[in-house]
């Protein structure tokens, strides 16, 4: 990963304005946070491997929820919940679903409680059951500074840079069919770059 302050650098010199006459590093840092959350979403929609996270929990017995904030506080994404025990996902439910439909068993269902921070569990495990929660972490740039590291272990950081430069040459022209394509560019060369990383399932056609 790189320091922003060591690629608003580079980028000066792409941009001739190694002196800092033209752009500001406020103005830059502007343009890579708003470049950090948009490539936080094309990671997140194409199922990127390199963001997702997981992350160890154990239920408390007689108990039918785990408190979100407390196992996962850097929540964003849900991917999906496994037992750890027999390796089974625990399905997650719409409320509809959850409401209309009983599990006969403990740690069958689950449901995403956001607004009161839970992981609600359809019947209550009367022992303490490990299991495993895979999700996209929480990426907020909002609180950047030109001192902050990038995310991702740096894996986006050329990219991104690009992006912001090519905004900034752009941004005089208020051109907002440019900064379509500018974003439809770094999309592309994200996925091209780690869409390979990421498992593909095959739909089968049946027996032949």
């Amino acid at each position: 990963m790189a320091i922003i302050s060591s690629l608003i650098l580079e980028l000066r010199t792409d941009l001739s304005d190694d002196d800092s006459t033209r752009w500001t590093d406020a103005k830059i840092l502007n343009l890579f946070k708003k470049a950090i959350r948009r490539a936080n979403r094309v990671v997140q929609r194409n199922g990127l491997q390199f963001a997702k996270k997981k992350v160890s929990i154990k239920t408390i017995a007689d108990q039918a929820f785990v408190v979100l904030s407390t196992v996962a506080p850097d929540f964003d994404v849900w991917i999906g919940l496994w037992r750890d025990d027999i390796h089974q996902q625990i399905k997650l439910r719409t409320e509809h679903e959850w409401e209309e439909e009983q599990c006969a068993s403990a740690l069958g269902y689950c449901m995403l409680d956001y607004a009161n921070d839970k992981i609600l569990f359809d019947s209550t495990p009367s022992t303490a059951q490990d299991i495993t929660l895979w999700y996209y972490p929480k990426i907020d740039p909002s609180t950047y500074t030109v001192s902050s590291a990038t995310p991702w272990d740096g894996r986006l950081d050329d990219i991104i840079m690009e992006y912001v430069g090519l905004r900034l040459k752009n941004i005089d022209e208020m051109d907002i069919g440019v900064d379509r394509e500018l974003l439809i560019d770094m999309e592309n060369q994200i996925l091209s770059a780690y869409l390979p990383n990421s498992p593909y399932h095959a739909q089968g056609d049946g027996w032949l």
